[in-house]
């Protein structure tokens, strides 16, 4: 299978995003699937229209988007995407919603298309925390993701796909408040590569 696997540039003044950090660490193939990575912007809208630009260029069996969700304590295996955009930050083009919808007359809801439980359960057995989320927020990263889950009900109801959010990297320890979890770059890595594995 190829994979496109997807981290966003940094935001909100932060020096890095460890979801990029970790997906351009990826190997090219893992096992006999080709890792295909790219960097997505933190943009309504934009961002989508550049992972539909990248599912056109490469063709992939499967997507995986990698974003950070300060707070989260592992590995966040998102189950659902909404149509809504809603934040009080703005994206890195300074734009702010308070109850859009990503797509206008879409769905409300869209379910990812992973082996969610098995995928948990994996990451468990290898010591990484996981667990199946019900809620990507209603930033850009729940933009990107409702985007993707759109595009393949619509477009190809055979390709695999979903959103994974990972607790800040442990170098950004200091930019959040005493206690925020975080996780090294390298269980990321890890954790991307059993993910890869298990599809």
């Amino acid at each position: 299978m190829r994979f496109l696997v997807t981290g966003f540039a940094p935001f909100g003044g932060a020096r890095t995003n460890p979801s990029w950090e970790a997906v351009r660490r990826l190997p090219e193939a893992i096992g006999i699937h080709e890792i295909v990575p790219a960097q997505l912007p933190v943009e309504y809208g934009r961002g989508g229209d550049v992972l539909v630009d990248l599912i056109g260029r490469y063709g992939p069996d499967c997507v995986l988007c990698v974003g950070q969700a300060a707070g989260r304590e592992g590995i966040s295996l998102e189950n659902t995407a909404v149509n809504v955009r809603a934040a009080n930050q703005p994206d890195n083009a300074g734009v702010t919603y308070s109850g859009a919808p990503v797509v206008e007359n879409g769905p409300e809801s869209l379910p990812a298309r992973l082996p969610l439980r098995d995928l948990a359960f994996s990451l468990r057995e290898a010591g990484i925390p996981a667990k199946i989320s019900y809620s990507a927020g209603t930033y850009v990263c729940n933009d990107v993701f409702y985007r993707l889950m759109y595009y393949i009900s619509d477009e190809d109801p055979t390709m695999f796909g979903g959103f994974i959010h990972i607790p800040p990297d442990v170098d950004q320890a200091d930019e959040f408040a005493p206690g925020t979890p975080v996780l090294s770059t390298a269980e990321v890595v890890r954790a991307l590569k059993i993910c890869v594995a298990g599809m």
